[in-house]
């Protein structure tokens, strides 16, 4: 049983009406009587978590026979993939076209080339059929035999010619696809390596003849590559205006193709996230309009809708959250983060590691803003032990720096000179610590090694005014707020 999570998995996540459509589908193949594999199904949605023994008790209690329950199992396991299949056949463009495809084949070993000729016409014009080159490259290879054995060698080399036309179009994607991905390793490398010498390599990226010549293409995917290549740019140059324009362009192409849309959600909810995080520090009026637009958006799902949904509650709390900490609205913070903490305990689908990192980051800062010290650090904890550097590397670092005031607020002394001295040795080769950061730590490791003798008011006094033209000289974004807003809590001896 120990190989057959995959079931468990698959069960857990099906909709109410993908359950109803596999019972009528299973119950198509008897005749009077009970299915035992829709008997089977309905146990195996009573049971809570994947282990053998709460299998094995379910199915006794239901006076199941365990005789040939691993054969049983993997029957019910083809039925559901089956189910699940046909319940999803036009669903989207890929599917549609591999339906297609599968048609096409049984045809032509029925000799029925001109009926494969036909369905390979009525493939072409499913809507973004430009979006998967590698589908088009295998309908063009069935036209090419079909047309051969039906029309003759002529028609079949003009086809041909197309398969070659296709592989130069597949070439240029995969180039668009590398500049793309490096972009992202170029911007997610900000903190790790020095801003010019990544600005430089950026630049160097965008002579790429590709990304010159092909001003717009015919996918739809293609244009919003080119539009986060340049969006990705200009958030490394810290031109966040530019950076928002290309957003906007990238989101632009998704409003006007609605099909790609439905069909691509977690990609427009990822564009729409970072324009909400370049929104957060602003205006509330702008923030709450483009917060409503992206929890408006499930309105029109259908594919992935309560994975989407999950994951629209989750990103959109967590902005929420960082606003009302910017503009120092906490009691509203409070419920936000009450929300949150509620949707981790009950949520169903896996969200990756690079958001959960910043969600339990933020819990902590919030805590602390509260003065609730000993909480912080339970989820700061479970960023430093559960998580990764590589899994996000800016944020993973902040939560060692937090790791670190959270210590010293419990006045854990020995704790922070051990722990700022491991955190300078850790990094130093790998992550640089911003010129707040490094202050913070030394006044911050002068009066844990003197805790008795040195007046921590005066030294954060002396900070303050050591770094006051810093707070008009770089661009206050969310961190630096929050880390003059500790400084200044510390002048004032203030809970907030």
């Amino acid at each position: 049983m120990k190989n057959d999570k995959l079931l468990f998995e698959v069960i857990k996540s099906m909709t109410m009406n993908e359950k109803r459509y596999f019972k009528v589908f299973c119950n198509r193949h008897i005749i009077g009587g009970q299915n035992k594999y829709v008997l089977l199904f309905n146990i195996f949605q009573k049971i809570k978590s994947f282990n053998d023994k709460s299998i094995v008790e379910t199915l006794t209690e239901h006076n199941y026979s365990l005789k040939f329950i691993s054969s049983d199992m993997n029957y019910l396991k083809k039925m559901l993939l089956k189910s699940l299949n046909e319940f999803h056949s036009e669903k989207t463009f890929d599917i549609k076209i591999k339906q297609q495809l599968i048609s096409i084949e049984i045809l032509f070993y029925k000799g029925l080339y001109q009926e494969c000729l036909e369905l390979i016409n009525k493939a072409k014009k499913i809507k973004l059929f430009n979006e998967s080159n590698y589908l088009m490259l295998e309908l063009l290879n069935w036209e090419k035999k079909c047309t051969g054995y039906s029309l003759g060698l002529i028609k079949a080399i003009d086809v041909n010619c197309s398969i070659e036309n296709c592989f130069n179009q597949i070439k240029s994607e995969k180039e668009i696809t590398d500049i793309y991905y490096n972009s992202y390793l170029l911007k997610n490398n900000l903190g790790k390596t020095n801003k010019e010498k990544i600005i430089f390599e950026f630049e160097n990226l965008l002579k790429n003849n590709v990304l010159l010549k092909n001003n717009h293409f015919d996918s739809v995917r293609l244009n919003v590559y080119c539009q986060l290549i340049y969006s990705n740019y200009y958030h490394v140059k810290k031109d966040y205006l530019s950076e928002l324009n290309y957003l906007y362009k990238a989101l632009s192409f998704f409003d006007f193709n609605e099909d790609y849309k439905f069909e691509n959600p977690l990609d427009y909810i990822s564009i729409s996230i970072r324009v909400i995080d370049i929104k957060k520090t602003g205006s509330s009026d702008e923030f709450y309009s483009e917060l409503k637009k992206l929890r408006d958006f499930d309105n029109i799902l259908d594919l992935q809708k309560e994975v989407i949904q999950e994951r629209i509650f989750l990103f959109t709390n967590q902005a929420e959250l960082e606003h009302l900490l910017y503009v120092n609205q906490f009691d509203d913070a409070a419920i936000v983060l009450e929300n949150i903490l509620q949707a981790i305990k009950t949520s169903k689908y896996n969200i990756e590691p690079y958001y959960f990192i910043k969600i339990y980051y933020l819990i902590a800062s919030i805590n602390c803003v509260f003065g609730n010290f000993s909480n912080g650090l339970k989820y700061i904890n479970k960023v430093i032990n559960v998580f990764k550097f590589s899994d996000r590397p800016n944020v993973f670092v902040r939560a060692e720096f937090l790791n670190i005031i959270i210590h010293y607020e419990l006045k854990n002394y020995d704790l922070v000179l051990r722990a700022i001295g491991n955190v300078k040795l850790k990094y130093k080769a790998k992550y640089e610590f911003n010129y707040f950061e490094i202050k913070i730590l030394e006044t911050i490791y002068k009066i844990s090694e003197n805790a008795h003798i040195i007046k921590e008011k005066t030294e954060f006094q002396n900070l303050y005014y050591s770094i006051k033209k810093k707070f008009s000289q770089d661009e206050v974004d969310l961190l630096k707020n929050n880390y003059i807003k500790y400084i200044i809590t510390k002048t004032n001896n203030s809970k907030r």
